[in-house]
């Protein structure tokens, strides 16, 4: 008997944590879709998982500060004020400026506040 109140107090708990993170969720997923493209012309043409390994590419350079800063060989190259906004490889969309094309990565859409070994200071 006892048992069977232990699960049920189990499931209650499930369910009302379940329902307690749920508008948690909303929240990171209304800012997971501000931070796409609006542009399915765009979104078609990101960069694709095979070229962002290759190129080492992270959406965030905070990232790649990180990574540097555990000593992760990835991104050796990483210096601070590195993104993808201010490369020479990056030519920004006139529709979403947030977003542009990489050159290095075959004319890809990459986000203004990425990384990549690739990086090269606009001059």
């Amino acid at each position: 008997m006892m048992e069977k109140s232990n699960t049920r107090r189990q499931f209650f708990k499930l369910a009302f944590g379940a329902l307690a993170l749920a508008p948690v969720l909303k929240v990171a997923d209304a800012f997971a879709k501000a931070a796409m493209p609006k542009s399915e012309a765009i979104k078609k043409k990101m960069i694709n998982d095979k070229t962002a390994k290759r190129l080492k590419y992270v959406a965030d350079a905070k990232e790649a500060k990180k990574g540097k800063a555990a000593g992760n060989k990835d991104y050796k190259k990483y210096t601070d004020g590195s993104v993808c906004s201010n490369c020479k490889f990056f030519k920004a969309d006139k529709g979403e400026p947030e977003w542009g094309k990489c050159t290095m990565a075959a004319n890809r859409y990459v986000y203004k506040d990425g990384w990549c070994k690739s990086y090269r200071a606009n001059s």
